[in-house]
């Protein structure tokens, strides 16, 4: 598909709403496919596009100056070397005539709008030369942009560019912009694999691998210096001037993850893209591709394998041994029913308060008997771990309990609702008895909130 028809294929369905003569609240919702009038065979729609190209071409070289039919007639018989005068008139005159569009507009309390500057093509009505009006110049733009990824490494500069001007809240679109090319190749790599008769897209694959690696590469510096921009306390301070100015809330976390996720897509595509062409290299693509298994079956009924490939396969997927218990299949129908019940009496209520108690008994045990002193001695201070295991809040029932200690650590309702962990930035390393080894590069603690106003973590946050 050109670019041109990617752009039709958008847009077509829109159009189809706007000449729709549906009544409003009417209950006949079902939709027909469109009856489309034409030739169908696509002539007179690639005559305009490729009229379109040339006169964007002409409107840079000439700065938006008129060109006669006759150049323009000469331009296209490069691909149509049967193309009359007649058949180039008809298309101009189309073009250039306008054709009104109705539109509800948002600003004036979604009242009903029209325009009627909709020709893609200004004439003069005594010379008949012709020029590209500013929609057809839009239109034109638009088509050579879309979701093209080899040109999304220009988007990807666009980031830094609003990084310099401060236009941070642009930074998200440009990002879902790039995400969107990246998708559609994602998704055309994906078709290609299910489908590998698509021969042209092989081909084309393997013409743009260069210029498709060399753009992520580009993509992945560019976005990559621009998540490191976002830590200097130049764009800390301009992004803090910025967000008081604005109605929404915003951090920086926000434009570091909308960059973090381009980052993502760029790995992910790229080693998608590398897999197939391999696969394209050493022929295993050929090999891929939607399997109607449904047919192979009927087909091995009227014509059943050659010996040596049946015993292959009967060997590979018969059990390995005799002694196998094989299920019936009635009482499993219930286990894989996929239809829901259109009404159910049964209602889901999920009330912790009511839930039973923990599953280890050794956890509950343990949280019986030393709990209340272990609240006791958290209510003269704070407790850290390696405190605890020195004390030895770890032994119970002349057996370790470490696991569960810990529990209480990353689960402080364990033990009470008013504690909260308290992360300390010092590293310890401890030496238990029986031999074990536990470090770690920041401190827990565990503490009572109300009378420890420490700069503490909630405990869900930490585990």
């Amino acid at each position: 598909m050109t670019a041109w028809s990617k752009l039709l294929v958008a847009t077509t369905r829109l159009i189809d709403l706007h000449d729709s003569a549906h009544e409003p609240g009417s209950p006949f919702v079902q939709v027909s496919q469109e009856q489309r009038r034409g030739l169908r065979d696509g002539y007179w729609l690639d005559i305009g596009c490729l009229l379109l190209d040339y006169l964007l071409d002409v409107d840079f070289a000439t700065n938006s100056a008129f060109v006669s039919q006759t150049r323009c007639l000469a331009q296209l018989r490069e691909d149509y070397p049967e193309l009359s005068h007649d058949d180039l008139a008809f298309v101009v005159n189309l073009l250039s005539t306008p054709s009104e569009i109705h539109f509800r507009d948002g600003d004036s309390g979604r009242g009903t709008r029209s325009t009627k500057r909709t020709a893609l093509i200004e004439k003069q009505g005594q010379t008949g030369q012709v020029r590209l009006t500013p929609s057809g110049r839009q239109a034109v733009t638009l088509a050579s942009q879309v979701e093209d990824l080899l040109y999304s490494e220009y988007d990807a500069a666009k980031v830094l560019a609003a990084l310099a001007r401060s236009d941070f809240a642009r930074i998200p679109d440009i990002t879902n912009q790039i995400l969107m090319a990246i998708r559609a190749l994602t998704q055309e790599l994906r078709r290609v694999r299910e489908n590998p008769t698509r021969e042209g897209k092989l081909t084309a694959f393997l013409e743009n691998e260069r210029h498709y690696h060399n753009a992520l590469s580009t993509m992945q510096s560019t976005l990559l210096s621009a998540r490191s921009q976002l830590s200097t306390p130049d764009t800390t301070q301009r992004f803090e001037h910025w967000c008081e100015r604005q109605e929404d809330d915003w951090d920086l976390r926000m434009l570091s993850g909308a960059i973090g996720r381009v980052l993502t897509a760029i790995e992910n595509l790229s080693r998608r893209l590398s897999e197939l062409l391999s696969d394209i290299a050493e022929g295993r693509i050929q090999s891929m591709g939607v399997v109607d298994f449904a047919g192979l079956s009927r087909r091995l009924l009227s014509e059943p394998l050659a010996t040596p490939l049946r015993d292959a396969l009967i060997k590979r997927m018969m059990p390995f041994g005799l002694a196998v218990a094989m299920p019936r299949v009635e009482p499993l129908i219930p286990l894989i029913e996929t239809r829901r019940a259109e009404k159910s009496a049964t209602a889901l209520v999920f009330d912790e308060h009511d839930d039973a108690r923990p599953d280890d008994p050794l956890l509950a045990r343990f949280l019986d008997a030393r709990g209340p002193a272990l609240r006791e001695r958290l209510g003269v201070s704070p407790l850290s771990l390696p405190d605890a295991l020195s004390e030895g809040w770890h032994r119970f029932e002349d057996q370790d309990c470490l696991a569960q200690l810990l529990n209480t650590f990353v689960d402080t309702h364990l033990l009470d609702a008013g504690l909260t962990v308290g992360i300390e930035a010092d590293a310890f390393t401890i030496t238990l008895d029986d031999g074990r080894r536990i470090e770690g590069a920041v401190t827990p603690s565990l503490r009572f909130s109300p009378s420890q106003p420490l700069a503490a973590m909630d405990q869900d946050e930490y585990a």
